[in-house]
């Protein structure tokens, strides 16, 4: 395996796992994942996710599909969480990623014997 570390490679499904200093109990959240303001490529929203709240703090796990990660490029990409409840909105600062290769591009299928 190679010394570079990627956080996702392209055709996977990765979980991405955040932790808010917040009770998100009731927001709607987004996760979206793009190389630079305005472009996301990647957007999950509730429908992709789970939260644990515990103690006030929430644990939002999203989990990407393999076309989402084939629609990133390879290299540096940049993640935000935004977040809205009753009109309020919120956005996290930018967190830079990278997105590693694959050999066989394209979605892969489970081949059932």
């Amino acid at each position: 395996m190679s010394d570079i570390n990627y956080d996702i490679f392209r055709g996977t499904t990765p979980t991405i796992i955040a932790t808010v200093e917040m009770d998100l109990t009731g927001y709607t959240c987004y996760l979206a994942i793009g190389r630079k303001a305005n472009q996301a490529k990647v957007i999950a929203s509730n429908n992709q996710m789970t939260i644990t709240v515990d103690e006030g703090v929430s644990t939002l796990t999203f989990t990407l599909t393999q076309e989402q990660t084939l629609s990133l490029s390879e290299g540096k990409a940049y993640m935000q969480i935004r977040l809205i409840d009753m009109g309020v909105a919120l956005a996290s600062e930018w967190v830079e990623i990278s997105v590693g290769p694959i050999i066989q591009d394209g979605v892969i299928e489970d081949v059932v014997d």
